[in-house]
C-alpha cells in the first residue's frame, strides 16, 4: 500500500511538478502522457490514456484521478497478496492432511483371557469389549458396606476380546503398515502393558508374519527394480541389558 501511494506521488511529480499537462512544453509533455498511459493501464483504467494523449488533463482533475489509480492499485496488490495466502493456506492444509494420514498412530488393545490361577481362586471376569470400547466394572464398597460397581470406559482405534487369534491380531495391527515401509516411511509396532498381560503371547508370531510379508513385497516388479534390502535384527532389553537374540544372546 506504501509503495503505491509513493508510485503514485512519484508520477504526480513528474508529470509536471503539480501542474496540468497543458502547462508543460512538448517534450514533457509527450513523457508525461506516457508515464501516465503507463500507470492508467496498469491499474486497469487504459480507456482513459487515450484521450489524455489528444487532449491533455486539467490540474484541477490530476489529483482526483490519481486517487482511481492508487485506489485500484491498491486493490489489485490486495487481490493479489489474498490469491498468495490462500494457496499458501490450501497447500498447508494439503500437506497436513498427508502427514496426518500417514503418521497416524493406531493404538489396539487385546483383552487376555482369565489364567489358570485366576480361575482357581473363582475371580471374576471384570472387563467386557463392545466394538471400539471396552469397560472396566470395578468392584467397591460404600461407607455404609454397601457393594456396587464402578464402570470405566475406554476408547481405542480397536479392541479385541480374548477369542481372537493371533492371525487376526495381526491382520488388524501390522499387516496395514507394511505396504507404508516401501513408500520410505519408517512404522513402528511395540507392546505395552505390565507383567503378566500377554505382550509375549501377543508379539511372538507377528515379526515372522511381517517378514513374510516383506519378503512378498520384496518380489514384486515394482519394488524388485528399485534395489530395496531387508535387515533384520532382534533383540532384547532386560534388567538394564541388551542381548542379540540372533547371535546367542551376546
Amino acid at each position: 500500500m506504501q509503495q503505491s501511494n509513493a508510485a503514485a506521488t512519484a508520477f504526480y511529480d513528474h508529470a509536471g511538478g503539480g501542474g496540468s499537462f497543458n502547462n508543460a512544453g512538448p517534450a514533457g509533455g509527450d513523457a508525461g502522457d506516457a508515464v501516465m498511459a503507463r500507470w492508467l493501464q496498469s491499474a486497469g483504467l487504459q480507456h482513459l490514456a487515450f484521450p489524455l494523449t489528444s487532449t491533455g488533463i486539467d490540474q484541477r482533475l490530476l489529483p482526483n484521478l490519481l486517487m482511481q489509480v492508487n485506489v485500484l492499485l491498491i486493490a489489485k496488490e490486495q487481490s493479489n497478496t489474498d490469491a498468495s495466502a490462500s494457496s499458501f493456506i490450501a497447500n498447508e492444509k494439503e500437506i497436513s492432511t498427508r502427514e496426518n494420514n500417514v503418521a497416524k498412530i493406531k493404538v489396539v488393545v487385546r483383552k487376555r483371557p482369565l489364567n489358570k490361577k485366576e480361575i482357581s481362586r473363582k475371580e471374576d471376569d471384570i472387563v467386557t469389549v463392545d466394538e471400539n470400547a471396552l469397560t472396566v466394572h470395578e468392584p467397591k464398597l460404600k461407607v455404609d458396606l454397601t457393594a456396587y460397581v464402578e464402570k470405566h470406559e475406554f476408547c481405542f482405534d480397536a479392541v479385541l476380546d480374548e477369542h481372537v487369534t493371533n492371525d487376526e491380531v495381526y491382520r488388524v495391527t501390522v499387516e496395514p503398515i507394511i505396504p507404508i515401509i516401501f513408500q520410505r516411511i519408517k512404522a513402528t509396532c511395540f507392546a505395552y502393558g505390565q507383567t503378566g498381560s500377554g505382550k509375549t503371547f501377543t508379539m511372538q508370531p507377528l515379526p515372522l508374519r511381517a517378514a513374510q510379508d516383506l519378503i512378498r513385497f520384496l518380489h514384486q516388479p515394482v519394488y524388485h527394480s528399485q534395489g530395496f534390502k531387508l535387515w533384520l535384527s532382534y533383540f532384547e532389553i532386560y534388567g538394564g541389558k541388551l542381548f542379540d537374540l540372533l547371535s546367542d544372546r551376546k
